[in-house]
């Protein structure tokens, strides 16, 4: 009698361990990112980018097939990742504040951001950082860039907005004088929105909003699954495919932005 019910609280035990593994590592993994062209953006209803194609391939070497991709607002994105399980957020850059509240992977882009303004405004002159606090600047929520501007004392002057889409139409219509962008996704988002990128001019590189663009999970991730990615992006490194992957999208070659003005 008694090695049966020995052998029952076994079983029982033995059960209750696969279906905490199940939810540990059976959940669909939700992987979060935000409108920011040619690394990550939404095209006929699909998430795609340069970014995107990395991460499906560290996805598809880690065998995490179970995943679905939204691009939704930074900010919301951005939350997201810090209250809910089995969160993969991309591309994020990474600082201080950040550095506890997630499980990072690794560096799979990087953007060179600079103060843009419309060409058509010379009175709106950048020489030194400080004279930005003397414009209305444009920025994101919750951002790597609105950040590290937050910390600089610019905060009056911001204008935070759900994404680098709306920065660009402020600027157009002058609702605000700058905004800090990455150079490829500036591009983009002036092809998209039917501007010409040549209305737009460098008003300053700003080297410390110029970041390592990465990929990480919410904290309450299972660790297996961060080491998984973490070799799958090592290897893809290595191989030769982030390479490939990157050579499908032409506007990193292209001549306009093969010479910085820093």
């Amino acid at each position: 009698m008694y090695s049966t019910k020995k052998h029952i609280v076994y079983v029982i035990s033995f059960f209750f361990c696969i279906l905490v593994s199940a939810t540990a590592f059976g959940e669909t993994l939700q992987v979060v990112t935000e409108e920011y062209p040619p690394y990550n953006y939404t095209e006929d209803g699909k998430v795609v980018g340069f970014c995107t194609d990395v991460v499906k391939e560290i996805l598809k070497r880690a065998k995490l097939d179970d995943h679905s991709i939204k691009s939704l607002p930074w900010a919301e994105s951005y939350q997201k990742a810090q209250t809910e399980p089995n969160v993969l957020i991309y591309s994020m850059g990474r600082n201080v504040e950040r550095e506890p509240l997630f499980k990072w992977v690794d560096v799979i882009a990087r953007t060179e951001v600079y103060l843009y303004k419309l060409k058509s405004r010379p009175e709106v002159k950048i020489k030194a950082f400080d004279d930005v606090k003397k414009y209305k600047v444009g920025a994101v929520k919750d951002d790597f860039r609105a950040q590290w501007l937050g910390k600089q004392g610019i905060k009056k002057q911001l204008t935070l907005v759900a994404n680098d889409k709306e920065n660009m139409k402020n600027l157009f219509a002058r609702k605000i004088d700058i905004f800090p962008i990455g150079e490829y996704v500036a591009y983009n988002i002036a092809h998209q929105e039917g501007r010409a990128f040549s209305g737009l001019e460098k008003a300053m590189y700003v080297k410390d909003m110029s970041a390592d663009l990465y990929m990480a999970f919410s904290k309450e991730t299972p660790d297996v699954t961060v080491e998984k990615c973490k070799s799958a992006l090592f290897e893809i490194k290595n191989d030769g495919t982030y390479e490939k992957i990157k050579s499908k999208y032409a506007i990193f070659s292209l001549p306009i932005f093969k010479i910085r003005s820093y």
